[in-house]
């Protein structure tokens, strides 16, 4: 008897997601947690929009790391191709000694290239990101922070199923360092996305993040649950 290849597409996917947090923190220096709701509303036939909140925790998920405002616009050029997009995000991390939260303004834009292979799909997104600090909470050397991000990510369409896996990588270079400007960020994540209904649905999902040229680099792993309803 052959075994179905989706199957066994399928069990070594969840074996990787359910063993790589464990793998990881061999190696990291924190381990914590993402948790978040969104909503996402088409207005028009190409453009949608998003409001989402997001809260996460760190040092082993014993204490608040920061919460975030998430706000977004976008527009498909090509269907299932091609769309561009804008957002602002209202970002407080916690500061543990002051006991209050530090607040940050991002603003970003992008664009998504979606290639379909067989049942994979194949996406990169390239976004610019610009991100102030209020000074008013302290000293900042390097206020704002502008940033090049690039994401590729592989996703698994089922035949047949809910469920949707996917593997992603994504670098952060930075663009106005006055140190000089590398690449000082890198990131890795493995998850699954599961629709209840067309409005409906979760992703669960193990993150790694890794800094590089800087002077004290951190490394972190994540375990992420979003629910998001569609309308």
């Amino acid at each position: 008897m052959v075994k179905n290849p989706q199957h066994r597409v399928w069990s070594l996917f969840l074996a990787f997601l359910l063993v790589a947090p464990f793998a990881f923190a061999q190696e990291q220096e924190d381990f914590g947690a993402r948790m978040g709701v969104s909503a996402e509303k088409r207005l028009w036939k190409k453009l949608s929009v998003g409001l989402g909140e997001e809260f996460r925790l760190k040092n082993n998920c014993c204490d608040i790391d920061k919460w975030v405002t998430e706000t977004d616009a976008s527009y498909t050029i090509v269907k299932r191709m091609f769309k561009v997009g804008v957002g602002y995000d209202l970002i407080g991390d916690w500061d543990e000694y002051a006991e209050v939260f530090d607040f940050k303004h991002r603003f970003n834009g992008y664009f998504v290239f979606k290639k379909d292979v067989s049942r994979f799909n194949i996406a990169w997104k390239s976004r610019y990101q610009l991100t102030y600090k209020d000074e008013s909470y302290g000293r900042v050397k390097w206020n704002p922070k502008s940033y090049w991000r690039n994401k590729l990510n592989l996703s698994y369409n089922i035949r047949n199923s809910h469920f949707e896996p996917y593997l992603s990588f994504e670098c952060f270079y930075q663009l106005n360092n006055y140190k000089g400007n590398v690449v000082d960020r890198l990131r890795g994540q493995a998850g699954v996305s599961y629709d209840f209904t067309k409005q409906h649905s979760i992703d669960f999902s193990a993150r790694y993040n890794q800094d590089i040229y800087v002077k004290k680099p951190e490394r972190s792993c994540q375990l992420g649950l979003f629910y998001t309803y569609s309308f």
